[in-house]
């Protein structure tokens, strides 16, 4: 069995799993761990540096064998125990293994602070995966499961891939974390966003090992910009691709597009302009109908064409959705047009553990934003 730490929006970690790894058997979830049997621990770490949703990757380990592995180091063992779900509390536990350990002559260091688990930050400056003393304790009921950590995030190597972060807070730019999430459950192949003027998705889409990745704006000097810094970009990565191109074209006429036509486009991935900043000084329902009635023209022109030259791949797409006053404001007018053009995809397995929303979409927010993100699978009716 694999297990997998599932982030704070962790229905979102779990669509995302499943997408990379669809055959394999669920056997336990909560809201922190998803754990699965019959998986190949090979062919999950091979994909693990995909999974910008999981905090790191777990394995079934036998506790009986533990002392005897520990007995046989030389040096001051050095370990780390995280605990979930139990009554008992992670003092009680570390205290009485430092004892068992004691007793065995073993010379031990536990590097929880204050007694805490710790964070995959700690985790990576501990280099405790390397040596193979991170350990996880699961209580479920009556089961216990202990387990050893074989991956963790980069936290480090995502930072330096979150390079567009400083602009996401006022520009709306689609998270690299949830933009690397939705190309994963687009089945990621042949990408093609027509819609995101920032480029994160064309970005997220090289880094993800995607050998052909397309884009178009409307404006011609983001599409000469974008392309000089997308081959500064693959040449300083040393990333070689098979073909990427970006095109000038107005999304509306998204059926003029010669990489549609032209190209056996697999998934489009994308989220357009999430319109101006908000805050609880100026968010009105005025400004969010507004929205609402531009957005909605654009969408229903989009699909139309779509439908036109019968695209009938993947498309993964975020609407917009608001707070205001602590209600709740979904964009239920583009319901209408998804039900209009689209079958809305499930984004688990039939008769799963956890559902979607009843509009079987995902929802994504951040702290201290107005406007949030619901993201659909699509299939063209």
């Amino acid at each position: 069995m694999i297990g997998f730490q599932l982030w704070r929006e962790y229905k979102l970690s779990v669509a995302e799993i499943l997408a990379v790894f669809p055959e394999w058997k669920t056997v336990f979830l909560g809201s922190n761990f998803l754990i699965l049997d019959n998986i190949d621990k090979d062919n999950v770490l091979n994909k693990a540096n995909t999974l910008w949703w999981t905090i790191k990757i777990i394995e079934v380990f036998n506790d009986s064998t533990i002392l005897e592995d520990w007995l046989n180091k030389e040096w001051k063992f050095k370990y780390w125990i995280s605990l979930f779900w139990e009554k008992q509390n992670l003092k009680t536990i570390l205290m009485n293994q430092k004892k068992e350990f004691k007793w065995q002559w073993v010379s031990s260091r536990f590097i929880n602070k204050d007694f805490k688990n710790l964070s995959s930050a700690q985790i990576l400056w501990e280099k405790l995966v390397k040596s193979g003393t991170d350990y996880t304790f699961i209580y479920s009921k009556d089961k216990r499961f202990f387990w050893r950590t074989i991956w963790v995030q980069d936290i480090n190597n995502y930072s330096k891939r979150d390079w567009q972060k400083d602009r996401d807070m006022q520009t709306w730019m689609l998270p690299p974390k949830l933009c690397q999430m939705m190309i994963n459950i687009a089945w990621w192949k042949t990408i093609y966003d027509p819609f995101v003027w920032l480029w994160t998705v064309l970005i997220e889409s090289i880094l993800m090992w995607n050998k052909e990745v397309y884009w178009s704006d409307l404006n011609e000097k983001m599409v000469e910009n974008t392309t000089n810094n997308i081959k500064s970009f693959i040449k300083q990565e040393n990333i070689k691709l098979d073909d990427f191109k970006i095109i000038k074209l107005n999304s509306k006429f998204i059926h003029e597009s010669d990489i549609l036509l032209n190209k056996e486009i697999d998934s489009i991935v994308t989220e357009w302009y999430l319109w101006e900043m908000m805050t609880q000084k100026n968010i009105s329902m005025d400004r969010i109908n507004k929205q609402k009635e531009s957005l909605t023209e654009l969408y229903d022109r989009f699909f139309t064409w779509l439908k036109q030259i019968n695209y009938n791949w993947n498309l993964v797409i975020c609407f917009p959705y608001w707070e205001m006053k602590w209600k709740i404001i979904f964009f239920t007018e583009i319901y209408d047009v998804l039900n209009k053009y689209c079958n809305i995809q499930n984004l688990f397995p039939k008769d799963y553990i956890i559902k979607p929303t009843e509009n079987w979409s995902l929802l994504y927010k951040r702290e201290k934003q107005l406007v949030w993100r619901e993201i659909f699978k699509l299939k063209m009716k």
